[in-house]
């Protein structure tokens, strides 16, 4: 189910309101980076990411989105451990995991294949962005690019992330082909020690 932050970040998404978006990470010690609709190989220098990007473009009739039935495991090899397929729920509110690479399970830490896109994180302010994201790339029929950079609690230095969507036979949203690339591990920063007040154990 959503709420009513996810409700209105896909209203800021859809309106490409970036400073509000922005400021969504900034109150939660996170920074945005980037985030482009519709991105070309010269929006990233990631060549996974290049390489997905072309491999749907080849796959798509003109403006159609590609049919989902179209992606095969064997054309993704230079793609395999990154590669996310999801299968849209609730009018693009939800997910399924279909897939979820071995390298992005490794820096997450569990394995989310048959899992939700709702069951990432508890809901926290990641989760409820990316869900409010693919909610507006299932309304716009548009693929998106995105990086930023967690809080410093956060072992990952940052996170890009690419999602193309596929088309079932009604021509709707069906699928996603996404990507996940972790940046730099960093070793994760602790809340500051409150010292010990009078009378207390050191």
């Amino acid at each position: 189910m959503q709420n009513s932050d996810m409700e209105q970040l896909v209203v800021d998404l859809l309106d490409d309101q970036r400073t509000k978006l922005e400021d969504y990470f900034a109150a939660r010690g996170a920074r945005l980076e980037s985030l482009i609709w519709s991105p070309t190989t010269a929006d990233t220098d990631q060549p996974i990411l290049r390489f997905l990007i072309e491999y749907w473009d080849r796959l798509r009739d003109g403006d159609l989105l590609p049919p989902a039935n179209a992606v095969s495991p064997f054309d993704l090899k230079p793609a395999l451990g990154h590669v996310l397929l999801i299968d849209v729920l609730d009018d693009g509110w939800n997910g399924r995991f279909r897939v979820y690479g071995t390298k992005v399970a490794e820096t997450y830490g569990r394995d989310m294949t048959g899992r939700l896109l709702s069951d990432i994180d508890g809901g926290n302010y990641a989760s409820i962005f990316f869900r409010s994201l693919y909610r507006a790339s299932w309304l716009r029929k548009a693929s998106y690019y995105s990086h930023h950079y967690p809080p410093a609690h956060v072992a990952v230095e940052s996170w890009q992330r690419l999602a193309l969507p596929l088309a079932g036979a009604d021509g709707q949203v069906s699928r996603f082909l996404a990507c996940n690339i972790a940046g730099r591990w960093r070793p994760p920063a602790r809340p500051p020690v409150k010292p010990a007040g009078p009378g207390t154990a050191a």
